[in-house]
């Protein structure tokens, strides 16, 4: 067994050498079909990465009535949290809002205009599915002794979720069409190097050889083929990467 592989494997290198115009141009092709497919892949990614982001900012802020006690904002937080599309509910205390406030303000010096904090006690609610933003938003509306307020982007949310859905079906959708197209070249390269030593095929089958003794070679010479490549792709799409993240 391991004879047979190390023939083939001496078979591949010496068929390579006698065809090594169409190896380079093969080997050539592949790489760049691989480059291509694998740069797609890595930006589809980062459209993903996008589009998880986009979907944590859709959330829905609740404003409580003023004079509620601690113990009723405990029990409204609770009933809002038993709902089944909600994941979290987050408590904001009004000086903590007000803290975050001033901080993201800092250059209007609000301390010189207003004295006391104006700001109610909030719930951050986070949902499971983003796409039930406005219909929970319009179930928690129905809460008007709790909730001063109902904040959650109106359509400016929707339309967020939307680009989101789209960003991710389009990333998919483009490395689907590009694997397909990455593979019919390799599957045509491949052709091209058979019909280019038909000749040779012909005679080993006329002197007798099996269909495992004459396929044996290309196989090798088309493993090693992907396998050097792959390694030179990978090594574009690490190198380019890196670059323009530096850029960036």
């Amino acid at each position: 067994m391991i004879h047979r592989a190390w023939f083939f494997i001496s078979e591949a290198f010496i068929g390579m050498k006698r065809s090594s115009l169409i190896m380079l141009i093969s080997a050539m092709t592949i790489f760049i079909s691989l480059v291509v497919f694998g740069f797609f892949l890595v930006l589809n990614f980062n459209l993903m990465s996008l589009s998880s982001y986009m979907d944590s900012k859709l959330e829905i802020r609740l404003f409580l009535k003023g004079g509620l006690t601690k113990k009723e904002i405990q029990q409204f937080q609770s009933s809002v949290g038993a709902f089944p599309e909600v994941k979290q509910v987050t408590f904001i205390h009004k000086d903590r809002s007000w803290s975050s406030f001033k901080s993201t303000y800092s250059n209007l010096s609000l301390e010189t205009f207003v004295d006391k904090n104006p700001l109610p006690h909030s719930l951050k609610v986070e949902l499971f599915d983003p796409a039930m933003t406005t219909r929970v938003s319009g179930l928690l509306k129905g809460f008007p002794l709790f909730v001063e307020e109902v904040v959650y982007g109106g359509v400016l949310s929707e339309r967020l979720y939307q680009v989101s859905r789209f960003v991710l079906i389009f990333g998919w959708s483009l490395v689907g069409f590009l694997f397909l197209a990455t593979f019919l070249i390799v599957v045509n390269t491949i052709k091209l190097t058979i019909v280019n030593r038909s000749e040779e095929i012909t005679i080993m089958k006329l002197v007798g050889a099996t269909d495992m003794f004459v396929m044996g070679p290309f196989l090798m010479e088309g493993f090693i083929l992907g396998l050097v490549s792959s390694f030179l792709a990978v090594a574009v799409i690490h190198v380019g990467g890196q670059f323009l993240m530096h850029q960036l």
